[in-house]
């Protein structure tokens, strides 16, 4: 599996599979991510709160890599810090704040250019931003009769 690119831009395809009660894997081009599936247990991986923090943090320094090097920029290092609250009823992240922190002898401003675009053309930021609703749909499979049937789409409430 791997991302392809359509006329509508980029297919991103992850598949995610329960390993047992408190752990899955995601899968996709060949690598594997362990997530902690199992509430109030953080022991066997990310949780998915931490993997949506840690997906924006990876944007967002694929983007500092990828428009430095256009700015012809030197980073010396570059870790983004976050800070997350959750709310219990309904479940949802009332805030995300982080820390983007730079190590680079360029000028402050050339930094901060490269930091507003870096968020700008950020996919997952700019998903976050614009606050997309997923789309899904559930099938159900019995493995003991060898069967599956196949739902109407499910919508997802907000």
């Amino acid at each position: 599996m791997s991302a392809q690119r359509t006329q509508a831009g980029m297919t991103y395809e992850v598949i995610v599979t329960r390993q047992d009660e408190a752990r899955a894997i995601a899968t996709t081009r060949g690598h594997e991510l362990t997530l902690n599936v199992k509430k109030g247990d953080g022991t066997a991986g990310f949780n998915a709160a931490e993997t949506l923090l840690a997906a924006l943090g990876a944007c967002v320094l694929t983007n500092i890599n990828t428009i430095a090097r256009k700015m012809r920029l030197h980073i010396n290092a570059a870790q983004m810090r976050f800070t997350a609250v959750r709310q219990d009823e309904p479940p949802v992240l009332t805030h995300i704040g982080y820390e983007l922190i730079l190590d680079s002898p360029e000028p402050p401003e050339k930094l901060e250019e490269l930091y507003r675009l870096a968020v700008k053309w950020g996919t997952v930021t700019s998903t976050l931003m614009q606050g997309l609703t997923p789309e899904g749909q559930l099938t159900i499979t019995d493995t003991a009769i060898g069967s599956a049937r196949q739902a109407t789409p499910v919508a997802t409430e907000t």
